[in-house]
């Protein structure tokens, strides 16, 4: 049996829930490739529909770069 975080809660207390990401459009669709950047805290990454996910960057910029270089236009 998988063990999670929320199991240590106490009887009743409704599993913690995480606010979905903030995503952010990349440019437009080139071929089958539509990136996104998700930022989870203080960093930002680039996701494709294709499953690609880019290295957490602390720079937005950064993160939009490696979208671009992963599904140019």
């Amino acid at each position: 049996m998988q063990r999670h975080a929320h199991d240590s809660l106490p009887p009743g207390t409704p599993p913690p829930t995480a606010p979905p990401p903030v995503a952010e459009r990349v440019g437009p669709a080139a071929g089958d490739h539509r990136t996104v950047t998700v930022e989870n805290g203080a960093f930002c990454a680039a996701r494709c529909s294709c499953g690609w996910l880019g290295p957490a960057r602390r720079a937005r910029a950064k993160a939009r770069a490696d979208a671009a270089a992963h599904a140019p236009y």
